[in-house]
């Protein structure tokens, strides 16, 4: 009789055991590629962020390095009430960047006069960093003629007392909200800018136990923080935002959001902006070269000084209006006939100003409105 052979092959025991001892090795092995993941996530990240900051810093420096005349509004397009507190502007989009361009330009240019002696007239433009839109950057342009200030004969006085405010000055919009920086950098990532010269730093998650799920999960977050330096006293005191110290901070991270249309990745907490990771910050800073140079009009000496307008009859003799040369006056007090404007200093006002620098009034968006030296 010949003897049965056994089949070859594993017997069940044998293959459970082989798939736990596998299933083993690749729960290993998936712990030790998740650092990886997430430093490949970082990498991919970092250079997202990168690529968009530099396309920022190029375009902040060919443009904003130069201008000769700054408004920076912090959270939203504001202006201050007669004590000093901020307000948000009302009315449309539109309608709020043409008043604040207004202001700009009765800031800056109400009363001067060019090398014609006529009301200077202008490009403005707006520049939004839009914080609510992934941190789109656009620019809006508009043109402008300057208003100015006569004075009418005041018979009680016997002189050229009453001050007439013309309108304000008129400003057109040529374009709206055109972008400036390419869609691309966007598509996978937003970016959030603030003002002045900033850091992320880590927070532990008992500090973001309200955030969802899939962010906690992530086991890491970051809080933007000013960075702070010592001013000499012994004191640690954030950098200062202004004309020399002209800086953002970038922070970049992903656009996923939950069923509702809300960021996983950025958050409020306790009113400070949160990030899950992953996410990367850069700082963009910049020089404002132009503020301090003679060649702009903020500090050009020969631009603070205005025309003297007049109006009416002075004296009962001569017949100014506005638009007419007034003619300044010798010891006794004449006229000196001379066909030219009489010109008298004007204040100089800054060339550089912030809106609520602390976001009192709230807002996330960034408006930078500045002239070019022309």
């Amino acid at each position: 009789m010949k003897n049965k052979k056994n089949p070859k092959g594993f017997t069940l025991v044998e293959l459970v055991v082989v798939m736990a001892v596998f299933g083993i090795i690749m729960l290993g092995a998936m712990q030790f590629l998740n650092p990886v993941n997430r430093m490949m996530k970082g990498a991919s990240l970092q250079e997202s962020n990168s690529a968009t900051v530099d396309n920022i810093k190029r375009y902040f420096e060919s443009t904003l390095r130069y201008a000769s005349s700054v408004y920076v509004y912090n959270g939203d397009l504001k202006e201050t009430d007669l004590s000093g507190n901020p307000f948000v502007l009302a009315g449309t989009e539109e309608s709020r960047q043409k008043e604040a361009v207004t202001n700009f330009v009765d800031y800056y240019f109400r009363d001067k006069a060019d090398s014609s002696n006529n009301p200077i007239k202008g490009e403005v433009r707006l520049m939004k960093i839009d914080n609510d839109n992934g941190g789109k950057i656009t620019e809006s342009l508009f043109n402008f003629e300057a208003g100015y200030t006569y004075y009418d004969w005041n018979p009680s006085t016997n002189l050229w007392d009453i001050p007439v405010v013309v309108p304000p000055a008129s400003v057109t919009m040529t374009s709206f909200d055109q972008p400036v920086i390419n869609d691309v950098y966007y598509k996978d990532y937003s970016v959030f800018a603030t003002l002045g010269y900033n850091t992320v730093n880590a927070i532990g998650a008992g500090d973001v136990s309200a955030l969802p799920a899939k962010v906690r999960d992530d086991q890491y977050f970051g809080r933007i923080n000013p960075v702070e330096h010592d001013d000499g006293a012994g004191n640690l005191v954030p950098y200062q935002f202004n004309d020399n110290m002209f800086s953002f901070s970038f922070v970049t991270y992903k656009n996923d959001t939950d069923v509702s249309g809300n960021s996983l990745y950025h958050h409020i907490v306790d009113g400070d902006h949160v990030f899950g990771s992953p996410y990367s910050s850069s700082n963009a800073t910049l020089a404002l070269v132009n503020m301090k140079s003679g060649f702009c009009d903020g500090y050009n000496t020969s631009l603070n000084n205005r025309p003297v307008r007049r109006n009416g009859i002075g004296n009962g003799t001569i017949n100014y209006t506005p638009t007419t040369p007034v003619d300044e006056k010798d010891a006794t007090g004449a006229a000196v006939k001379d066909t030219k404007w009489d010109y008298e200093p004007i204040v100089k006002p800054n060339s550089y100003r912030i809106y609520d620098p602390g976001n009192l009034a709230g807002g996330n968006n960034i408006y930078i409105i500045y002239t070019l030296p022309n």
